[in-house]
């Protein structure tokens, strides 16, 4: 099996298709300028790493799934494709039309549909849509901030934190921004906001990365009166997605590309979902608050975000409910963490939870210290400075972790 050279600007694979649908593809793609057929595999396990190889080189990568000869075979090997290589455009080719058959291929991730026999028109439109949506992402000429919210434990009050952030940099900044309500199930943003429920969430959309354009966005969007988009979360308990953490960085990065600012509200822990936003974005805040379990867990997500790789200047911790008469100071949890608190959030709990119960978020205009701490937040993201960096203490000014809350 061969490979595409760099300069094609299409390079296209056959899995399992028939004589007479490979002859047909095999005489349209020859009308095409710069495209190249690589070959038609005869099985459909394990050809992943073999068509993302094959590929890899062309501009828009196609591949034609024949979903006739073992329909159950086909949808494993697109599902598996879209996670491996979500660059690469499946098309489903099916003698059946009924709208279930469609539906799954779809599910599994496939970008286009098409009837046997193969039509002409249909594979070059599909194409033509594949490439569109391709230059259209192109386009964006700076790419907008991604900034992942995670509480180091359960109640630090990271969901209050996210949307008044991004409500602060959509009205008062006036940048287009957009909150992601990352929970698999019950997350409280949209009961926040007050704007009601949306009956699809940021994990559907992003079961449909292949399609992803600004038309599909738009229906899942839910719209604040400050001009904030908002990206729900299931509202059931026992909600399933097939989303990908491959699907979520796809989805994410298509979302920088649209707006300003992408505000993502995660759950606690770094599960994969969590980790996928963490690797698209410019800024993680680990929102903590003053209590021992909290610094625990803090430093355990420091950790761990080091030993993946990411850096230090670009993981911040924001200290929630901040009071100079807490039960920790500063000096000793920034000792414990080997690191300067990056944010102070005063504690407003009565404001916050006013605001909450009556589905009004926190003006801005009331000039408190909840919202002074929020616009300090705010310009840091906005400014074109970037924003203060906390810098990691050296190992000899402290013990490093929660022994040093405890001195010896």
């Amino acid at each position: 099996m061969g490979t595409v050279e760099r300069s094609a600007r299409v390079g296209v694979m056959a899995v399992c298709l028939d004589a007479t649908s490979y002859e047909a593809l095999s005489h349209f793609m020859a009308g095409v300028p710069g495209a190249v057929i690589i070959g038609n595999l005869d099985h459909y396990v394990g050809v992943e790493r073999e068509i993302g190889r094959a590929l890899d080189l062309a501009q828009t990568r196609i591949c034609f799934i024949d979903y006739d000869r073992n329909t159950e075979e086909a949808i494993w090997m697109t599902e598996r494709l879209r996670s491996e290589y979500p660059d690469v455009h499946s098309f489903a080719v099916s003698a059946y039309s009924e709208p279930e058959a469609i539906i799954a291929a779809m599910r599994a991730g496939c970008a286009e549909y098409l009837l046997k026999p193969v039509q002409h028109e249909r594979v070059l439109d599909g194409l033509a849509r594949v490439e569109a949506k391709q230059k259209q992402r192109a386009r964006s000429t700076v790419r907008g901030k991604v900034i992942t919210l995670v509480g180091s434990k359960g109640g630090t009050g990271v969901t209050s934190l996210a949307l008044h952030l991004a409500l602060e940099l959509a009205h008062e900044r006036k940048r287009k921004c957009l909150l992601v309500d990352q929970h698999l199930a019950l997350g409280d943003a949209s009961l926040y906001l007050g704007t009601g429920r949306h009956q699809y969430s940021f994990y559907e959309l992003a079961s449909n990365a292949d399609h992803l354009d600004e038309e599909l966005l738009r229906g899942f969007l839910l719209h604040h009166n400050s001009g904030l988009d908002l990206l729900d979360s299931p509202e059931t308990v026992d909600a399933i997605h097939g989303a990908s953490p491959s699907t979520v960085e796809h989805t994410l990065a298509f979302l920088a590309d649209t707006y300003h600012f992408v505000i993502v509200d995660c759950p606690p822990g770094l599960t994969d979902g969590t980790r996928a936003c963490i690797s698209q974005s410019e800024q993680v805040a680990i929102v903590m608050t003053a209590e021992l379990p909290s610094v625990r867990n803090t430093v355990r997500y420091i950790e761990h975000l080091s030993k993946l790789g990411y850096s230090s200047s670009s993981i911040h911790v924001v200290l929630n409910r901040h009071s100079k008469k807490g039960p920790l100071s500063d000096d000793r949890i920034e000792k414990a963490l080997g690191r300067e608190i990056s944010l102070r959030v005063p504690n407003s709990y009565n404001e916050v939870i006013r605001a909450i119960n009556t589905g009004a978020p926190i003006s801005s205009g009331n000039k408190s210290d909840f919202s002074a701490a929020i616009q300090k937040w705010a310009h840091q993201l906005a400014s074109s400075n970037g924003s203060n960096k906390g810098k990691a203490l050296a190992p000899h000014q402290s013990a490093y972790g929660t022994k040093a809350l405890f001195g010896r």
